[in-house]
């Protein structure tokens, strides 16, 4: 009687690693993909994607890796979002301008002096207006997932601060190949230079652009603070990043997965948010104890720049006309 316990409970155990094998041989491989983005691994932004990836592969139980790309390592801006339309990179993490030429609606949500606080634009990007400018992408085979926010976008340059319109006055300034930034710096009198934002540091160095313009840790994580030390406090855009995922890369994913993708996408906006304010008082500080100049521009000077860009208004279509209009209607309310 005892052989023949020992023997079923032997064949138990037989049993209990044959079904353990089968079931690691049944398990889903991991499905691996990349996500590009610009700027260092200790950008604000970079380290939301790095989360984003982080709570993916949490959430999946480790089925879907998401390897975050950083410093252009898979080209500029624009060159990731094009391996992304035709599914050579499946996410991206770009400038609303740079994703604006497969989505024109989102032109309109970078137009200068467009909103007047945070607060304001985040109205805009969380409602009704932003999901369809992000929509839009679909039309490109590109998948809006999130907004980053960018911040205030200001002018530094290499010899002197800007204190007035007249200053732009023939200065050469790199427009990060954005035909709107081309078309704005040329009606406030200045000479654009359409240069992939990787090439600013190169061009500034050689003398060949007298400035340009970024937000301000961008402005430190790239090191265009040692090369044009005088910044100016313009504001002349608040703008957003998008994360963006290719629409091949899509099919792979469940509804349920899709959904998953999203929430993540979104709770990494919500921290990167929380953490932007940070980030610009010490790339503030930074350059600021570096030597740079930061300069205010005043308001007098502020609403001059304002009415010079009023023509870049009259050239939007009806369509994106109509989605400047919906901006202005969610407007701080007046004093």
């Amino acid at each position: 009687m005892k052989k023949y316990i020992h023997f079923v409970v032997l064949a138990a155990l037989a049993a209990a690693l044959l079904l353990s094998s089968c079931a690691a041989a049944v398990q889903s491989p991991v499905r691996r993909y990349r996500l590009a983005s610009s700027q260092s691994a200790t950008y604000v932004t970079n380290q939301a994607c790095q989360r984003f990836c982080d709570l993916v592969e949490q959430a999946s139980d480790g089925s879907i890796v998401i390897e975050p790309v950083f410093d252009n390592e898979l080209g500029s801006d624009d060159e990731a979002l094009t391996q992304c339309v035709y599914g050579g990179v499946d996410f991206v993490r770009t400038t609303v301008s740079a994703a604006a030429q497969y989505a024109p609606l989102l032109t309109a949500l970078q137009m200068p002096y467009l909103y007047t606080s945070d607060e304001h634009l985040f109205r805009v990007l969380d409602g009704t207006v932003g999901q369809q400018a992000l929509d839009s992408l679909s039309q490109a085979g590109l998948i809006g997932m999130t907004y980053f926010y960018a911040g205030y976008r200001c002018f530094f340059t290499t010899d002197r601060p800007l204190s007035s319109l007249d200053d732009l006055q023939g200065l050469r300034l790199g427009t990060g190949a954005s035909s709107e930034m081309d078309l704005l710096v040329e009606q406030w009198g200045a000479v654009a230079v359409p240069l992939a934002r990787e090439q600013f540091a190169l061009a500034l160095r050689a003398g060949q652009i007298d400035g340009a313009e970024d937000n301000l840790p961008t402005y430190v994580d790239s090191g265009y603070y040692k090369l044009a030390p005088y910044w100016t406090y313009d504001r002349h855009t608040y703008n957003a990043d998008v994360l963006i995922a290719s629409s091949s890369t899509w099919q792979d994913f469940t509804e349920e997965e899709r959904a998953m993708l999203r929430d993540c996408a979104v709770e990494a906006a919500a921290w990167q948010r929380d953490h932007w304010l940070n980030a610009e008082v010490r790339a503030m500080l930074h350059a600021s104890r570096s030597g740079c100049y930061m300069a205010l521009l005043d308001e007098e000077q502020t609403a001059r720049f304002r009415e010079a860009a009023q023509p870049l208004y009259d050239r939007l279509t009806p369509e994106q006309q109509r989605v400047v209009e919906a901006v202005g209607e969610l407007a701080d309310p007046a004093d």
